[in-house]
């Protein structure tokens, strides 16, 4: 006869739960599956079976699989919110979000929920549930071992300038291995030497003309275009970053017809562990690597006319609260016009990190590489009769050197994992206090009348960066808003 101590502490079972479950427990690195057959059996992989009472009952659950599991109904968590979190952690829409930073409005399009902060909540009381249950909270760390937290600076590239790109280059040496540049081919394509510079770096697709488009096939032409031109310049293209940090379902299915291994677009998502987002009901196929979504652009579109010290502040306290967090500190910017005229920026980034050997200085490239990795890890946690227990890995992939987190309330220890199989005894484990991460500054959403003119220009997905001829006029929107751009021009011309 099987007891309780037999089942294993890990995997978590999933019984009919949320997408938005299981997306966070894989950014957690908490051992998972999901549980599709009727019948006691299939969950015999784990103790801990988390279920959803809005799609059946405990009792019902119960009778199919016995009194030996610990049930944690997930539907608690929704008690007394004013949003689904589970909704929320799968929402793909964006807003306005403005923060106040050393004394000025900033303000960006992001994600509309804080779902780091939702992500945190929810994980938070699912762990006490399994602490009362008498169960183990352990997860593979979310770098290679030892690092503790990993950093990266992504370049965007938008404008032609490459004066202002070399001006950068001359000023990055103190960061030069943990940076990454997303290239718009419209701006740089025709620029030899910035591409020859670029091709042997971490250099990445930023798609053609700076725009994302509302419709799917238009972004198919101007990623193909911009992934060909960088192919041909030398540049191994694996990845994409969208304009402004636009998402939307069409791009989606463009990046992953491209075979990307990750895409970064914060209105997915920012300040957070990367995630596979979901939509067309199934997880996509491209990871997402979130990143800070505050760049040096939006001070000078504030009105500041000399920036530099308020961002060298503002990235330095967000390095130092992502660190101490022990979450990737992801920052982003621009050479053209702003990160040309600030050549101490990448020095005191540098600055910053001296002395954190444990903060791993990476691109972002091979962030995402290592973060497919772990998330391809199956393993599970038994506890074995002398009291010890046992990791148990089921795929093995020995790229990177890999860490197992014990979480014991507001202590964590450190683990690293050699071999498939390890066994450990959790109270002869050296704990180490864990920092609590407050998101300050605080966003708040902006909410302004919405007139007509903006849902015109929504309707028409109105831009002025295509050139004219290369509208398609196939589709209605396409045909109205060509002849618009034909008048606006002529007027223009005439007014000129």
């Amino acid at each position: 006869m099987r007891n309780d101590r037999e089942l294993p502490e890990l995997p978590l079972l999933l019984w009919r739960t949320p997408p938005g479950l299981e997306l966070i427990l894989a950014q957690e690195g908490i051992a998972y599956e999901r549980v599709t057959e009727t019948n006691p059996f299939a969950f015999l992989r784990g103790r801990f079976v988390l279920h959803d009472g809005r799609r059946g009952s405990a009792s019902s659950l119960r009778s199919i699989i016995g009194s030996r599991h610990t049930l944690i109904d997930i539907d608690m968590l929704r008690k007394g919110r004013l949003v689904d979190p589970f909704a929320a952690l799968i929402d793909r829409k964006g807003a306005s979000v403005r923060r106040r930073i050393g004394g000025v409005d900033v303000t960006e399009r992001v994600s509309r929920r804080s779902k780091a902060s939702i992500r945190r909540g929810v994980l938070e009381a699912i762990r006490e549930h399994v602490k009362a249950g008498e169960g183990v909270w352990a997860r593979i760390a979310a770098y290679p071992h030892p690092y503790r937290s990993a950093f990266n600076f992504r370049i965007d590239m938008d404008e032609p300038n490459p004066d202002d790109y070399f001006a950068f280059a001359r000023s990055r040496k103190p960061i030069e291995e943990c940076t990454t540049y997303f290239v718009s081919t419209n701006a740089y394509g025709d620029q030899k030497n910035t591409l020859a510079d670029l091709a042997g770096r971490d250099a990445q697709s930023h798609g053609h003309y700076h725009h994302v488009y509302r419709d799917e096939e238009a972004n198919r032409r101007n990623l193909v275009r911009a992934h060909e031109i960088l192919t041909a310049a030398g540049i191994r293209v694996s990845a994409f970053a969208a304009p402004h940090g636009r998402w939307n379902e069409g791009l989606g299915r463009v990046i992953e017809d491209l075979g990307y291994l990750y895409s970064s677009e914060f209105q997915l998502g920012y300040d957070d562990f990367p995630f596979y987002p979901y939509y067309d009901g199934r997880f996509s196929t491209v990871l997402q690597v979130p990143i800070h979504p505050i760049c040096e652009g939006l001070f000078f579109d504030a009105g500041v006319k000399s920036p530099e010290r308020i961002v060298i502040d503002h990235f330095r306290s967000v390095l130092r609260a992502r660190i101490d967090a022990c979450e990737p500190a992801f920052l982003y910017g621009h050479p053209e016009r702003r990160l040309a005229r600030m050549p101490e920026l990448p020095r005191a980034l540098a600055e910053a990190l001296q002395g954190e050997s444990l903060v791993w200085r990476t691109t972002t490239t091979e962030f995402a590489t290592w973060w497919r990795s772990r998330n391809a890890l199956k393993w599970s946690l038994i506890r074995l009769e002398t009291g010890a227990y046992e990791i148990r890995f089921d795929t093995w992939d020995s790229s990177y050197p890999i860490g197992i987190e014990i979480v014991r309330g507001e202590h964590a220890a450190r683990v690293p994992i050699a071999n498939r199989r390890t066994s450990l005894r959790l109270d002869r484990l050296a704990y180490e206090r864990r920092v609590r991460r407050s998101d300050s500054p605080k966003p708040v959403v902006v909410r302004g009348p919405i007139g007509l003119k903006a849902v015109v220009r929504a309707a028409l997905d109105w831009e002025t960066v295509t050139p004219i001829d290369e509208i398609p006029a196939r589709s209605l929107t396409g045909f109205v808003k060509k002849n618009l751009r034909k008048r606006a021009q002529k007027a223009k011309e005439i007014k000129g």
